[in-house]
């Protein structure tokens, strides 16, 4: 088969054209639920929901808009569907990362000419990052030039990030650091995005300014979160120079994921690992992804603490597949004690929990 890159001047010309298209209809989605050419399941009742929870490829798994249970199979095919897959992680959270790596090793084997993507790593790191890749320097040199050692917790990137880096290396894949660098990101908060345009174009190459504006969520989101929940006052002006702050490294990484895109090959696949707060709820990072490359398929995967045998009324809509990470190694668990603090199932998908892992028909 032959593989073409995307991004062409007649695949541009078509995306043009389809973008009047789209505008014609007032709106454009990017629901994997809406398009027909995959299925999460089948069938009601044919994915099972794991009575024991055990990552990656075990783990309670959701649709984010109905709760339907998902197993890794249906994960998959999700993954086959979309051009850019954006999974957010709790930073300490190893579960999420062991979700993070299941994901990145399956694309890597399945689809050649795919990429990972880290918020981890910033613009100006690439040619750290491609040095390590091609041989020129040792992981110590990699790790300590990037300063990025500790960058979750102690000794955290050896621990969770290191390993996904070690993927890429392996299967001769690119890894594409995202990030703006943190001197420009300081900037746009305490100088403005105007600022930021007026640098010569060598170091506006280091960012990208936002393109569009996210959900007003997002910023109610950021404003509970610096405020602790409303724990105590936050000044909105103040508030807002943060914010400028966030979106930049929103609208970065969303430019470095499309660029990597449009350069793949066909069906390759750009895996993106955030932050959850830049993915959730389609916030910040997606509307940048969709003001760049409004046709890309985007899958978003959220990874949750705990064990649940239902999708929590918190975590809805939070991303097209909630995964639950259990923090306990054990593999067998008191299931009664599971029983008292997880949400009643449907009746149809109560009869589907069993302690082995069932499949999508």
């Amino acid at each position: 088969m032959i593989r073409s890159a995307r991004g062409t001047p007649a695949i541009r010309a078509r995306a043009v054209i389809a973008l009047a298209a789209c505008a014609t209809l007032a709106a454009c989605t990017r629901n994997p639920y809406d398009d027909a050419i995959w299925y999460w399941a089948p069938e009601p009742g044919s994915t099972l929901v794991p009575r024991v929870q055990s990552g990656p490829r075990s783990l309670a798994m959701f649709r984010g808009d109905n709760g339907a249970p998902l197993d890794w199979n249906a994960l998959s095919n999700g993954i086959r569907w979309a051009d850019i897959v954006v999974v957010g992680e709790q930073h300490d959270d190893a579960n999420a990362h062991g979700v993070q790596q299941a994901i990145v090793d399956e694309a890597f084997a399945m689809w050649p000419g795919s990429a990972v993507s880290l918020e981890m790593l910033e613009r100006n790191e690439q040619p750290i990052v491609d040095a390590y890749l091609n041989d020129q320097i040792t992981m110590t040199e990699f790790i300590d030039r990037t300063e990025s050692r500790d960058w979750a917790t102690k000794g955290s990137w050896e621990k969770f990030y290191q390993p996904v880096i070690d993927s890429a290396k392996a299967a001769h894949a690119p890894v594409i650091a995202a990030n703006a660098p943190r001197a420009y990101v300081r900037r746009a908060r305490t100088e403005g995005y105007a600022a930021l345009k007026a640098l010569p174009p060598e170091e506006q190459a280091m960012f990208s300014i936002p393109q569009r504006d996210p959900p007003d969520s997002y910023r109610a989101r950021f404003k509970a979160l610096m405020s602790d929940n409303g724990a105590h006052a936050v000044d909105e002006e103040k508030l807002d120079e943060v914010l400028r702050s966030q979106r930049l490294w929103d609208a970065t990484m969303a430019d470095s994921m499309v660029r990597a895109y449009q350069a793949a090959p066909t069906d390759a696949k750009i895996i993106h690992l955030v932050g959850q707060f830049h993915s959730e709820n389609d916030g910040g990072l997606i509307s940048e992804i969709q003001a760049r490359a409004p046709f890309a398929n985007v899958l978003t995967v959220t990874v949750q603490r705990g064990e649940t045998l239902a999708l929590r009324d918190e975590d809805k809509g939070k991303a097209d597949v909630v995964i639950y990470g259990v923090n306990q190694a054990p593999a067998w668990r008191n299931f009664e004690a599971v029983k008292e603090t997880a949400k009643p199932l449907p009746a149809a998908a109560a009869e589907a929990v069993i302690p082995t892992w069932g499949f999508a028909y």
